[in-house]
C-alpha cells in the first residue's frame, strides 16, 4: 500500500513534536526512559536552588531538582520535587539538604540518609533543610576577599584616574612623536645595517680567522712564553741587583769626580779652572817659538863645529 505525501509529514511532525517534549522534559529532569521517582521537600527558603540542580548522595548523583514552586502566595515556603533514580531507598528520617555545590556553580541537595525505620515510599514528602552554617562560613570566609576586592578597585580607580590625567593630549602627541622617533631610527638603523653588511660579514670572518690562528699557534705561543719565562729566570739568577748598586756606587764616584774638578781641587782641577797656568803656558811656548827661530837663523851662535880643534877666539 502507498503511503501518502500528507501522511508521512503528519507523522514526522508528530515524531518532531514527541521528541520536544520528551527533551524538555529531560532539561527539567523527567526522563520517561529511565527508572525514577519522585520525592518532595519543603523549604522555608532554598539559598539559590533551581531546577535541573544535582541531588546527590554521598557526592554521586542519583537525580536533579524537577520542579520549584510555592506552596502558596501566603506562607512563602517553596516545594521542590525531585526525580531520583529507583536504585536507591531512602531510609526514614533521610534529610534532604540544601548545600552549595561549588563557590561558583550554585546549589544542590545533598540526601543525608536517617537511621529509619523502614523507608521513604515513592512520591513522599522528605524533610528539607538549608544548610545555613556552610551559608555562613562561605559569607564569613569570602567577605575578607569581597574587602580586599573593593580596597583593589578603589586603588585602580585612582590608578586609571591619574593615568588619565597624566594622558593628557600634549602627552599623547609627545608620546605619538616619540613612538615615531623610534619607528624612524629603527629603520635607520635597519639601513646602515643592511649598507654594511657586507663589512660586517667580513670583520666576522676576519675574527674568525684570527681565532682560528690563534687556536693553530697555540703550541708556538706556549714555547714563547715557556722561552720567556726561562729568560726571566735567568735574568733573576744573575744577580742584577749586585750590578746595579756597582754601577750607582760608580756614577756617585764619578759625580764626586766631576764636582771637584769644577771646585779646582787637584791638579786637574787647577788645570781647569786657573787661568795662570795657561797664561804661563802660552808664553813659554811664544818664547820656544821665538827661540827656535832665532837658532833657525843664526846657527853659529848657538852651536860650534871645528874638524881642526876647537878655535880660540882669545887673542
Amino acid at each position: 500500500m502507498k503511503i501518502s505525501h500528507e501522511v508521512k509529514v503528519g507523522a514526522i511532525a508528530l515524531v518532531t513534536i514527541v521528541a520536544f517534549i520528551w527533551l524538555f522534559n529531560f532539561l527539567k529532569g523527567e526522563n520517561y526512559f529511565s527508572k525514577t521517582v519522585k520525592y518532595y521537600s519543603v523549604y522555608d527558603a532554598i539559598g539559590g536552588l533551581a531546577e535541573s540542580s544535582r541531588v546527590e548522595i554521598n557526592g554521586h548523583k542519583v537525580g536533579v531538582v524537577q520542579s520549584i514552586d510555592f506552596i502558596d502566595a501566603v506562607s512563602g515556603r517553596l516545594l521542590v520535587v525531585m526525580s531520583v533514580s529507583k536504585d536507591f531507598q531512602l531510609p526514614v528520617n533521610t534529610v534532604a539538604e540544601i548545600v552549595p555545590e561549588s563557590l561558583i556553580a550554585g546549589m544542590k541537595i545533598q540526601l543525608v540518609f536517617g537511621g529509619g525505620p523502614g523507608f521513604y515510599s515513592y512520591n513522599d514528602t522528605i524533610p528539607g533543610r538549608l544548610n545555613t552554617g556552610i551559608l555562613s562560613k562561605l559569607e564569613t570566609e569570602l567577605l575578607p576577599v569581597k574587602d580586599r576586592i573593593s580596597d583593589l578597585i578603589v586603588v585602580l580607580d585612582s590608578v586609571i584616574s591619574s593615568v588619565n590625567d597624566i594622558m593628557d593630549p600634549s602627552f599623547k602627541k609627545n608620546l605619538n612623536g616619540t613612538i615615531a622617533n623610534l619607528g624612524s631610527t629603527s629603520e635607520t638603523i635597519d639601513r646602515i645595517v643592511g649598507s654594511k653588511e657586507k663589512e660586517l660579514q667580513e670583520s666576522v670572518d676576519n675574527l674568525t680567522r684570527f681565532s682560528r690562528m690563534l687556536s693553530e699557534s697555540s703550541e708556538k705561543i706556549s714555547n714563547t712564553f715557556t722561552n720567556l719565562d726561562s729568560i726571566s729566570g735567568t735574568l733573576a739568577a744573575s744577580d742584577i741587583n749586585s750590578s746595579v748598586e756597582n754601577l750607582r756606587a760608580t756614577l756617585e764616584q764619578t759625580s764626586v769626580l766631576l764636582e771637584n774638578l769644577n771646585d779646582g781641587k787637584g791638579s786637574a782641577g787647577q788645570l781647569l779652572t786657573d787661568d795662570s797656568l795657561y797664561t804661563n803656558l802660552s808664553l813659554s811656548l811664544e818664547n820656544l817659538n821665538e827661540l827656535l827661530i832665532d837658532l833657525k837663523e843664526h846657527p853659529g851662535k848657538y852651536v860650534h863645529f871645528s874638524l881642526f880643534g876647537k878655535k880660540d877666539n882669545n887673542p
